[in-house]
């Protein structure tokens, strides 16, 4: 497909929010000079991890080479495990039409990871039994540039988890598959500002990261 007829094709579904999102999607509430490590259980920083530590590597911009792909800032799914970085989202509305879009990296080569979006169910618990996912994929991208995925779903009402899984990754299960500009949006009616943004996904979409 067209690189800028997927971008405006994005752009149009973007364009036209609710009062949805990630909280810090791309990370920047992470100030890192080189990487450090911060707690996943902090609401304002909105992630969550699986991993034993409770613990979420983030990078600066430029560390060890690699920028951002937006911003100052991204993660690596791969901290001192393997493991799952999430948020559970409790403000979208049944039928919506969820947008969704993320930047992937690998670090030592081709790394793979999932994204699975899922409702919760009317007990609002993850792994309560009636969990539905409405969502899930494997993507790979290797060290040379970041990649941009995005896509649609539609949702059921009820809270609904973003988790982005580390799969595999070359350099084992202590590195690898970077991530950036985490978000979603709400598509109902394209509201006014439309054509604005179609020049920003136009720009995310054709611009390559070295």
């Amino acid at each position: 497909m067209n690189k800028n007829l997927s971008a405006i094709t994005l752009a149009a579904s973007l364009a036209s929010s609710a009062s949805a999102g990630l909280v810090n999607g791309g990370f920047e509430s992470f100030p890192v000079w080189g990487y450090d490590f911060y707690n996943g259980t902090i609401p304002e920083d909105g992630w969550a991890t699986t991993a034993p530590d409770n613990l979420i590597e983030v990078w600066g911009n430029g560390f060890l080479g690699v920028p951002a792909y937006e911003g100052n800032t991204f993660a690596e799914l791969n901290a001192n495990y393997a493991s799952t970085l999430y948020q559970h989202v409790s403000n979208v509305p049944a039928n919506g039409s969820v947008n969704w879009h993320f930047a992937h990296r690998g670090r030592d080569g081709v790394d793979t990871m999932n994204l699975t979006i899922t409702d919760l169910g009317a007990d609002q618990s993850w792994g309560g039994g009636d969990d539905t996912v409405l969502f899930t994929q494997n993507f790979s991208a290797g060290n040379t540039d970041w990649v941009f995925n995005f896509g649609s779903v539609t949702t059921l009402g009820n809270t609904t988890r973003f988790a982005f899984e580390a799969v595999n990754a070359v350099g084992g299960n202590t590195q690898g598959n970077l991530i950036d500009f985490c978000d979603f949006d709400i598509n109902a009616v394209p509201a006014p500002g439309a054509i604005a943004l179609v020049g920003l996904a136009v720009f995310f979409m054709s611009r390559r990261r070295l």
